[in-house]
């Protein structure tokens, strides 16, 4: 009997004892319909069925493959059967218990189960590879307790009327330790155009910590673009704003203090660094902002320029003035922008004689406006745009690392943070994950199974076999 048929003896059989728990006949009552819970219960009949088909489908395809090698010469004449025992492995169809055998190779003198081995099961998991995945997407937009639920949303019947709904529930420490085991790689730069200007927003995120002397992990960030495009330049209310997007926008952070190496890799690695004639750097004017750019020099002609962060610089201003004089901002401005720092101090004074008592504040932001003086020039003369990073970092770190009180270890938030980049970079992180399960064999010879007649010592338990030749094998052997 071959998979497709034992199948559908499975589900035929399993169709009819689940029909045989509803009474068809006490639908109707003088041909008309009494109660909506008929239909509900003709919809979770279905979902039994398709749910049990996958099941018994998935058991099948196991089965075969074990039985394929069970039956091959070489199995017959090197290796012995041990044990059959069960092991679970929890999909999205549910949890699915199978049996496979556990073989010692006299060869290579090793126990092995072949089914874990040919499939790539991992070890010590009782998640399927796809479930896995799916913990690992979510987790970089939610947090591992949410991603824990949605996932097991998606596990088994979707009709659970009467199953317990914490069966297969994945707790926060599971979803923790899923993503935490994920080995995730550094990913290619895809070469783009050339370019002529690139302009990269810096800001920094703190985030509470565990394990670190009670110090917040500082996130360094950097986004680098090329231009802005607009999206729309027309007044949807009468107080909305043009809008734009960042065009090749690329988010890079780091907790190590390496991000100036990585953005350098980025830049050098991604665009024609003979080519480009200008760099644009944009932040707070944190110090270690300011220093940021100086090590950028990619050739000779390259011309690097640093300018305020507008958003900072409207907030010194409106520190300095407040609501009480806050129509001195204009006046203040014309003063930074026509770079006159004697009617810039004057103001300034004057405000302090008009509030002494606030002479702290003034005299704090004044010498922050005087201090990043050239830089303030710079946002006004230099840069044709302006400096968006504070939204990338509300958008790419603080929603996830710090909209709920929460604390992370080193690895934790190390981890957490490539696989948030990963999803803000619009990565696949369901195909990086197979991919990272896939690498340390993709350079291996794919075997078949009349290949065991062939090799004296086939190193079956280390290359990946096509299962679609294992089946055939097995149908028509």
């Amino acid at each position: 009997m071959n998979i497709l048929s034992q199948t559908i003896e499975n589900v035929t059989k399993n169709f009819s004892n689940i029909l045989s728990n509803y009474d068809l006949d006490s639908i109707f009552d003088g041909l008309i319909i009494t109660n909506f819970n008929h239909y509900i219960n003709i919809i979770r009949c279905i979902d039994h069925v398709s749910n049990s088909f996958s099941i018994d489908l998935y058991k099948q395809f196991i089965k075969e493959i074990d039985d394929a090698f069970f039956h091959s010469s070489y199995r017959k004449q090197f290796c012995e059967v041990i044990n059959s025992p069960n092991r679970s492995m929890v999909t999205f169809y549910g949890e699915v218990v199978f049996n496979r055998r556990y073989y010692y190779d006299k060869l290579k003198k090793r126990k092995f189960f072949f089914i874990d081995d040919v499939l790539r099961l991992p070890k010590f998991c009782r998640f399927d590879p796809f479930v896995c995945a799916k913990i690992c997407e979510v987790s970089s937009r939610d947090s591992y307790a949410k991603a824990g639920r949605i996932v097991s949303e998606m596990i088994g019947k979707r009709l659970k009327f009467n199953d317990d709904p914490s069966r297969f529930l994945i707790n926060r420490a599971t979803a923790r330790k899923i993503v935490i085991n994920f080995k995730i790689p550094n990913i290619d730069y895809e070469i783009r155009s050339d370019v002529e200007k690139l302009y990269i927003m810096l800001d920094e995120k703190f985030v509470h910590s565990q394990f670190n002397n009670g110090n917040d992990w500082m996130i360094k960030a950097a986004v680098v673009f090329e231009n802005v495009e607009a999206v729309y330049k027309y007044k949807k209310k009468t107080n909305s704003m043009d809008r734009f997007k960042l065009v090749g926008k690329h988010v890079l952070a780091s907790v190590d203090n390496d991000l100036a190496k990585k953005v350098m890799d980025y830049i050098y690695y991604t665009y024609n660094t003979d080519n480009i004639k200008e760099l644009v750097f944009m932040g707070d004017c944190a110090k270690w902002i300011t220093t940021f750019p100086f090590n950028f020099q990619f050739n000779s002609d390259i011309k690097i320029i640093f300018a305020i962060d507008g958003y900072h610089y409207a907030q010194t201003l409106q520190h300095i003035c407040t609501n009480k004089y806050i129509n001195l901002i204009p006046i203040i401005k014309n003063y930074i922008k026509n770079n006159s720092k004697k009617g810039f101090i004057s103001l300034c004074n004057n405000l302090v004689e008009l509030e002494p008592h606030r002479i702290e504040t003034i005299t704090e932001k004044m010498n922050y406006i005087l201090t990043n003086w050239n830089y303030i020039q710079n946002y006004y003369h230099e840069v044709s745009m302006k400096c968006c990073m504070e939204s990338n970092i509300s958008h790419c770190f603080a929603d996830i690392f710090t909209s709920r009180p929460k604390a992370y270890s080193y690895n934790g938030i190390k981890q957490l943070l490539k696989l948030r980049l990963l999803r803000v970079n619009n990565q696949d992180i369901n195909k990086i994950y197979f991919d990272v399960l896939n690498k340390k064999h993709e350079n291996k010879e794919v075997a078949h199974f009349d290949m065991f007649e062939k090799l004296s010592k086939p190193d079956y338990y280390t290359v990946p076999i096509q299962i679609n030749k294992i089946l055939q094998f097995r149908l028509h052997s």
